[in-house]
């Protein structure tokens, strides 16, 4: 019981941190803007309505910014007072009843129960009369309001929408340059990054995308700071996927130039990941020589183990050995990638490579260490091969 209670105490914070930061990420789900088609949500009631309703009714006299104020359809949004907003919203049909003027609806029970799910489901319904009031079909609300309805949570959605119903390419080309000047500014946007990202994947001619590339090029040290942001990076992993490896050699030149800043960054190592998945032989070769020279660096990071574990998968043997050795030289390097969740994995696949090799000096400077690594969780995992692997070296 002893036993039982001291590991409790000791995963009890991580257990909070991991509480609260769930928490966050579910709080940054509600207001943020999703892609069209991730989720698809049924009204079987008019229950989220009735309880805005009620709400609109009940601060019809007071002066106060709601939240949700922009998950209404525009009519509402643009209402001189709270009075107009209640005589626009009652009449407003979902699914198959009407609400009552009266408020004959149990109300109170509804706005007690609502839930995120509901909540979403309003936000659906809305998006709907949206698109209905728009005329999204035709697009023709959409063209000259690109850049103001692509910052807003439901205008990003009618963006895409119109981007996804466009009859050419010359029509998406219309649409998407009205975000020139405002590239950088746009992909760094919860919402209006998905409208970049819809961009990218709709249009059919890679040249239609080069001012995207244009405005990231323009500027220096831009690319490296956008692959290190939690929104831009996804533009540029899509440019990567989409476009020509000569169209988008200058950008990858720049991130090849920061290889050890970006794989020890929490974000900046999924475009590296990226490359060595799906980038050129020339790309990958690149890449790998300059792993190498940040062995140190790179292997005491939390986020190069992730790195060098990708590596080690999807690149040529050849080039495997050479980073195996490069980080065989020093023993600490090993050690410190031992002990973490990330990093023990890709020490794994470097004794593995090590031992096809026939490199007994690394493995046994390795293994003066086994009474460290036998001393921490994954570390065992890692002593438990490393003890194999001297043994067959032996025999």
């Amino acid at each position: 019981l002893k036993q039982v209670l001291v590991s409790f105490c000791r995963f009890l914070p991580s257990l909070l941190r991991c509480a609260s930061k769930m928490q966050r990420i579910t709080d940054s789900r509600f207001c943020s803007a999703t892609p069209i088609g991730s989720c698809d949500i049924e009204l079987s009631a008019p229950k989220p309505l009735e309880s805005l309703a009620r709400r609109l009714r009940n601060e019809a006299s007071e002066h106060r910014v709601w939240l949700w104020h922009a998950y209404l359809p525009q009519r509402l949004q643009h209402a001189e007072s709270r009075a107009a907003a209640v005589a626009a919203v009652t009449p407003f049909h979902v699914g198959t009843g009407f609400l009552d003027r009266d408020g004959d609806a149990d109300d109170c029970t509804s706005e007690k129960k609502v839930t995120r799910h509901s909540s979403n489901a309003t936000c659906s319904t809305c998006m709907e009369d949206v698109q209905s009031e728009e005329s999204l079909d035709q697009g023709s609300s959409v063209v000259g309001r690109v850049w103001e309805l692509s910052q807003d949570p439901l205008g990003s959605r009618v963006v895409q929408a119109a981007l996804e119903r466009a009859d050419s390419e010359e029509q998406r080309c219309l649409l998407a340059h009205e975000l020139c000047g405002h590239v950088h500014e746009i992909m760094r946007c919860p919402h209006g990054n998905h409208v970049v990202q819809k961009i990218i994947n709709t249009m059919q001619r890679p040249e239609s995308l080069q001012f995207i590339i244009d405005a990231l090029t323009h500027q220096d040290n831009s690319i490296v700071q956008a692959a290190k942001h939690r929104y831009a990076t996804r533009i540029i992993e899509h440019l990567l996927r989409v476009c020509p490896p000569a169209q988008v050699s200058e950008i990858v030149e720049n991130l090849l130039k920061v290889v050890g800043t970006l794989a020890c960054h929490s974000v900046g190592h999924y475009i590296l990941r990226h490359l060595l998945e799906c980038g050129t032989k020339d790309q990958q070769y690149q890449l790998v020589r300059s792993i190498e020279q940040n062995a140190c660096r790179i292997g005491r990071s939390t986020f190069g183990g992730i790195v060098l574990e990708t590596m080690l998968t999807h690149t040529a043997v050849e080039d495997k050995a050479w980073v195996a050795r490069a980080f065989a030289q020093d023993p600490a390097v090993m050690l410190c990638l031992a002990k973490t969740k990330r990093g023990h994995a890709s020490v794994l696949l470097l004794l593995d490579t090590l031992q096809g090799y026939g490199d007994h000096r690394a493995l046994s400077n390795m293994a003066q260490h086994m009474d460290a690594l036998k001393a921490s969780r994954f570390g065992r995992i890692v002593a438990q091969r490393l003890e194999t692997a001297c043994e067959q070296s032996c025999l």
